[in-house]
């Protein structure tokens, strides 16, 4: 039987955050939040990022990542969010991304800047240079966690209800998949008062080696992230 680890403890953070996963040349549309911080990640550190200041917007990076944020205006007496389009190009991994930002009345988004090249390559040296399987698989959790795609994992959007149980309707949200592994990311959402464990989710996983939930008691109407580590299929 394989050793299934439950990663219990995880402090419980906003759910909804949209994902956008952006790959290639060309210009790329890309809705954000107007009035919230967005992010954008890459693999590998961006090393610039061009755009107008003139056009009520600011940019901060660091690292693999960069933070957007749509500047109010002042007419009068009332403060304004301009909704016009917004250029932003980002360099990472030796390449340019020209994004077209359109903001919105939506939450804060996490655009994923995919280096298709990079992806097999760098999913493999993560996994390998992390010498102990346990600290490997608790990587995996925090970065899915924290709403970082594990280096070289490529992100894909599913948003699709997968189980309709009695006392909980669980949704697939979105994979991650790397070189040995695939990380799944389910929103469970509560009809009734209830108490999850991990365990209960096991049959219902293919291939499982570590599951944890985030907030294991919920009450009616409310909601938790489910993250599963489970072993690729090939």
């Amino acid at each position: 039987m394989r050793k299934i680890l439950f990663v219990l403890g995880l402090v419980s953070i906003v759910l909804g955050k949209d994902f956008q996963v952006i790959e290639g040349s060309g210009y790329h549309y890309v809705e954000i939040s107007l009035t919230d911080v967005n992010r954008i990640v890459c693999s590998s550190e961006i090393t610039g990022v061009v755009y107008s200041k003139e056009k009520s917007i600011e940019v901060k990076r660091k690292g693999n990542n960069a933070w957007v944020k749509i500047l109010p205006t002042k007419k009068g007496e009332k403060i304004e969010y301009p909704s016009y389009p917004r250029e932003v190009y980002v360099e990472c991994g030796g390449l340019v991304f020209s994004l077209i930002l359109l903001p919105k009345k939506v939450p804060a988004t996490t655009i994923v800047l995919r280096i298709p090249y990079e992806d097999t390559a760098k999913a493999r040296e993560f996994e390998e240079k992390i010498s102990s399987y346990e600290k490997l698989i608790l990587s995996l959790i925090r970065h899915v966690y924290r709403e970082t795609p594990p280096p070289g994992y490529r992100v894909k959007r599913e948003n699709r209800k997968v189980r309709e149980f009695r006392e909980l309707d669980l949704y697939l949200l979105r994979i991650y998949e790397g070189n040995r592994y695939v990380v799944e990311e389910y929103l469970i959402t509560a009809k009734e008062d209830v108490h999850l464990t991990e365990g209960s989710f096991i049959p219902y996983i293919r291939f499982p080696v570590a599951l944890s939930i985030v907030k294991p008691k919920l009450k009616t109407g409310e909601s938790t992230r489910l993250l599963v580590v489970r072993l690729r299929e090939e």
